[in-house]
């Protein structure tokens, strides 16, 4: 017996079904999931946002800590860099060189997010200079690769070229470590 293209047959309860019937199913499935899935693996919109604020602490070459008009501090990770940590070669003359940038500075904030320390991922320009940019260029900063693309990944890799090409900054070391690969060897010791 036939029901719109569902036969049943002498398969123990099973169902067989037609492959017109399949195909149009499958289709049908795709067309519903489909923008389902897309909308998984699209990036989130960033908005950003932008402030003045003057600079109370530099943590490390690639923290600082600013206190806005309104009295409200701010914690901010330096985006598109990664700084040698504190205790890593090159690591306390990094921090050294973002303090005599901006410490005790107003400086402008344009911060695209948090990390997930919930510090805000944000470029900091002070008189008229891009500091992020600065702390690279300088060899104070490595490019940081990972969360760099398009025009970004350009310039950053550009301005890192340079300062390893003149061996300024951490580039006058022979080999430095960068400070992820730095951070993982940490972990992994502790974890022993």
């Amino acid at each position: 017996m036939t029901i719109t293209g569902i036969s049943h047959g002498r398969h123990r309860g099973f169902f067989r079904i037609s492959g017109k019937i399949l195909l149009s199913l499958l289709i049908t499935s795709l067309f519903l999931t489909a923008p389902a899935e897309a909308a998984k693996h699209r990036k989130k919109a960033v908005t950003s946002y932008s402030y003045s604020c003057t600079i109370i602490r530099v943590s490390d070459g690639d923290t600082v800590k600013c206190l806005g008009s309104d009295r409200k501090a701010h914690k901010i990770r330096l985006k598109n860099i990664d700084a040698p940590e504190k205790s890593q070669q090159y690591g306390q003359e990094s921090g050294g060189y973002l303090r005599g940038l901006v410490l005790r500075k107003k400086v402008s904030v344009t911060t695209f997010g948090t990390d997930r320390y919930g510090r805000e991922l944000s470029v900091i320009h002070v008189n008229g200079i891009n500091v992020n940019q600065k702390m690279v260029e300088s060899g104070n900063a490595w490019a940081f690769r990972r969360y760099l693309s398009g025009n970004e990944a350009r310039i950053y890799t550009g301005l890192e070229a340079s300062a390893r090409k003149n061996r300024r900054g951490l580039w006058k070391y022979p080999n430095p470590t960068e400070p992820s690969v730095y951070r993982h060897s940490k972990k992994a010791k502790r974890r022993k």
